[in-house]
């Protein structure tokens, strides 16, 4: 039977509240649409639901919605380049909301006769909401979230920001010194250097052969008479932000939602995998001093509140509207007579960084003296204010302007007092005068400097690049769920999944086996390697520190074959980074706990490069105490880094496409990488011997339609499949379905003595093999994952092969939870 279509358009402008109002359809028109969120074929794409053009028909009500779009001569018509929202029912029931784009009209005798139109899903409206807007984009003014940032840039902040990080207070939504032991908060100063070279040296003799031109600092304290430069200099460091804050921040500007309290949410705060994952502000290459503001305060005349005079009675001496003094001097006969003024003022600033006092003439453009300072403390100033002598007898007004200029030198200046002392001379030696006394904001401090901008000192990078760079980075899928866009990862996307059987709904007759359509190779890559260290580095091993290359010859896939099929690129936006643990260059079995980074190209120049990801963690350095320039000490920093690893016992996740050396803990290859834990699922069982992509022709009910997702497993005749692709006539339910057979990701070992019986395990294959089993890894009882195994202690009697966890002459004791974790494992030998 025809099912009743209803498609709904909003007809309210933007930013007014959506008011749909329905199209009319052809009655024998079909609407066929295509559901798929990732495709095998297309791996790093996130898809979204759209349909196959189709044909609404000319009639007055969808004339008046489409504003005749045939007529191009009408003024304010229906605007075709800005897709709208859509709502489209079957039989009364909302099946999908989404967003309606017209393409063209069809003409027939010069009258209109029907609109072409396409629905697409609501996921793909992102690219439009951000269109080619960039990082720096996402603060409008000070009150956007990411504003909130902002910092002052002085000696302090920066110190606190390398020991401790900062965090944004729940309550004043300032920043406040993060007090965790272990991470870096909110807002930090990793140790990445973006000029000066950077080494440990407990002799000061013993510096490494660098170029003459670069700058090498040991930062092991020394005594101030050595020639070499010391000291960690801080203008080298740049701040860097969480990745969850660049989120809020872009919720904040597009007045979107994404979910971030659920258990399954990737942008949620207990997921450390991204959540301890920072960007770098680095906008210029080089240090920090270009990129720190240059702020400017003006205070004009009339903003000095008159108080009284020296001695008193006499009047203000400013002029027209208290903004100007006007000099002269008065030639009567041999007599001369000349009036000029000392303008006087004590300033206190707030910072110990440089500064610059100026007053300046509004009128003529004359700079009246200047002078610059740091330091602190409070500095006093006199300029003369003074008709020149030899321009001959009149007057000369000046519109005084006292400027304070610094580079994130300081944060604030306070006026302690300010005068204008009146002077009348004349030739033959008298005098007369007094001295006008002001107050400026109650002596009060005022803002000079915002010094560092968060946003303004973005790198260089399209939001919506930055959002697909993530995507990539952690194979992530988006979806709406109301207004709210759910980010997970695929594996959490489909353990989310129902399982229907659908199999008296297939068309018999209608059924293809395809090989699933593979690459011969799959590259796993961030930019091109353009730093000191991975240039290195991957020249000397010939490999390339943090891709990854999937083909034939993979530990994971193993087939002596090559495949037939391209090479597919997942490619990230962003930089990857090789940091440095420091040997002590006097004794290089020394490995110090200080570990930093260059941003500087092979031949040791600074350079912009692309924007940085990276872990920062807080980093105990008592035994090897960090100082700078100020001689301040540090016996802990922000260690930037590209694994959560904190122990050499146990691999957190890292940010490698592939297995890779951790450079802190360098004896550890961290196996946590990107590719196993979250591509090798998703990948891997397409490459299996046994995987096939299906396609069955299928009548679906109603009931169906309306609540399949596509995380769900279709049942057929026993089998269980994923969803790849489907499309279908809404009008009919009649649909073609792209299945992928499910093949088990197990690894089965023989278990005894468990309450007396001999059982098989099974866990997931992205563990690799029996012996990489560890503390944390889940053990099942089928082969598909879905049972795990009960709660209690578990034993294995060792052996030289490899189905055994121990050795000969051990025996494995493994003891799981409630949830079948393992919560112990280990090898006792008698």
């Amino acid at each position: 039977m025809r099912r009743e279509v209803e498609i709904y358009i909003n007809t309210a402008g933007f930013g007014e509240t959506v008011t749909y109002k329905r199209l009319d359809i052809f009655s024998e028109e079909s609407i066929n649409i295509t559901n798929s969120i990732q495709d095998i074929r297309d791996i790093a794409k996130v898809f979204t639901d759209f349909t196959q053009q189709f044909s609404l028909p000319a009639s007055s009500p969808n004339n008046l919605i489409f504003k005749h779009y045939y007529n191009f001569d009408i003024d304010g018509g229906y605007d075709a380049r800005v897709k709208k929202e859509a709502l489209i029912k079957i039989n009364g029931e909302d099946y999908k909301k989404g967003f309606l784009s017209l393409n063209s009209v069809s003409m027939k005798n010069g009258v209109a006769f029907a609109y072409k139109a396409v629905f697409y899903g609501k996921t793909v409206n992102l690219n439009l909401l951000f269109g080619d807007d960039e990082l720096d984009n996402l603060a409008v003014d000070n009150t956007s979230y990411l504003s909130k940032f902002n910092q002052i840039y002085t000696s302090s902040n920066v110190n606190t920001g390398f020991s401790d990080g900062f965090n944004l207070h729940p309550i004043s939504q300032t920043l406040v010194t993060n007090t965790s032991s272990t991470t870096a908060g909110d807002l930090c100063y990793p140790f990445i250097s973006g000029k000066s070279h950077y080494y440990w040296d407990s002799t000061h003799d013993n510096g490494p052969e660098l170029r003459e031109e670069v700058v090498s600092r040991n930062v092991r304290h020394h005594n101030s008479s050595t020639s070499h430069p010391t000291g960690l200099s801080m203008i080298d460091l740049k701040p860097a932000i969480r990745l969850y804050h660049i989120i809020l921040g872009i919720e904040d500007r597009y007045g979107i939602t994404f979910s971030k309290n659920g258990t399954n949410d990737f942008f949620s705060t207990s997921n450390a995998s991204f959540y301890e994952l920072y960007l770098w502000l680095h906008r210029e290459k080089g240090d920090l001093s270009s990129q720190i503001a240059i702020s400017e305060r003006k205070l004009d005349l009339d903003d000095y509140l008159f108080i009284n005079t020296t001695p008193t009675g006499q009047n203000d001496p400013r002029s027209n509207s208290n903004k100007d003094l006007v000099t002269s001097i008065v030639v009567d006969g041999p007599d001369i007579t000349e009036i000029y003024y000392n303008y006087q003022i004590q300033v206190t600033p707030t910072g110990t960084g440089l500064y610059t006092l100026e007053l300046f003439d509004g009128e003529s453009g004359e700079i009246i003296g200047t002078s610059e300072h740091s330091g602190g403390g409070a500095v006093t100033r006199s300029y003369t204010i003074q008709k020149e002598f030899g321009s001959g007898e009149g007057t000369q007004t000046f519109t005084p302007i006292f400027k304070v200029r610094t580079q994130g030198g300081i944060t604030q200046i306070a006026v302690n007092s300010f005068n204008i002392v009146y002077n009348e001379v004349d030739n033959s030696g008298g005098s007369a005068g007094y001295t006008a006394n002001y107050t400026y904001n109650g002596g009060n401090a005022i803002g000079v400097s915002s010094g560092i901008n968060i946003v303004d000192n973005m790198p260089k990078m399209k939001v919506i690049d930055f959002l697909t760079s993530i995507f990539k980075m952690f194979n992530l899928t988006a979806f709406y769920d109301g207004e709210t866009i759910k980010v997970r990862t695929l594996d959490k996307f489909y353990d989310e999944g129902t399982s229907h059987d659908v199999s008296q709904y297939i068309h018999a007759d209608k059924h293809t086996v395809d090989k699933a359509n593979i690459y011969s190779k799959i590259d796993f890559e961030y930019q091109q390697a353009s730093t000191f260290a991975i240039v290195n580095s991957n020249e000397i091993t010939n490999d390339e520190f943090g891709n990854e290359r999937l083909s034939n010859r993979s530990n994971s896939i193993s087939n002596p074959l090559a495949f037939d099929g391209g090479t597919y690129s997942v490619k990230l936006g962003f930089e990857h980074l090789m940091y440095e643990r420091m040997t002590d260059q006097n004794d290089d079995t020394d490995r110090t706990t200080v570990q930093w980074g260059w941003m500087v190209s092979k031949d040791e120049n600074p350079i912009l490069g692309k924007p940085l990801v990276f872990y920062c963690r807080k980093q105990d350095t008592s035994n090897y105490v960090i100082f700078n320039t100020n001689n301040d000490d540090f016996d802990q920093y922000i260690r930037p880094a590209n694994t959560l690893t904190t122990s050499a016992s146990t691999n957190l996740q890292s940010i490698h496409f592939g297995e890779e050396g951790d450079e802190f803990f360098v004896d550890n290859i961290n196996t946590e990488s990107l590719f196993n834990n979250y591509y090798f699922n998703y990948i891997v069982p397409i490459y299996n011997q046994k995987s096939r992509l299906s396609k069955f022709e299928a009548t679906l009910p109603l009931k169906l339609v309306t609540k399949l997702q596509l995380n769900d497993k279709l049942i057929i005749s026993g089998t269980s499949y994923k969803i790849n692709k489907i499309q279908m006539n809404i009008n009919t339910g009649k649909a073609t379905l792209e299945l992928i057979n499910i093949v088990g990701l197990d690894f089965n070992s023989t278990v005894v003595s468990y309450q007396n019986n001999s059982v098989s395990l099974y866990f997931s294959l992205s563990i690799r093999t029996l012996q990489d089993l560890s503390i944390g890894d889940t053990m099942f009882t089928d082969n598909e994952l879905n049972s795990t195994a009960a709660a209690g202690t578990y034993t294995q009697s060792g052996s030289s092969n490899d189905d055994t966890y121990c050795d000969s002459g051990c025996f494995m004791v493994m003891v799981l939870d409630s949830q079948g974790v393992i919560t112990s494992i280990s090898c006792p030998c008698p």
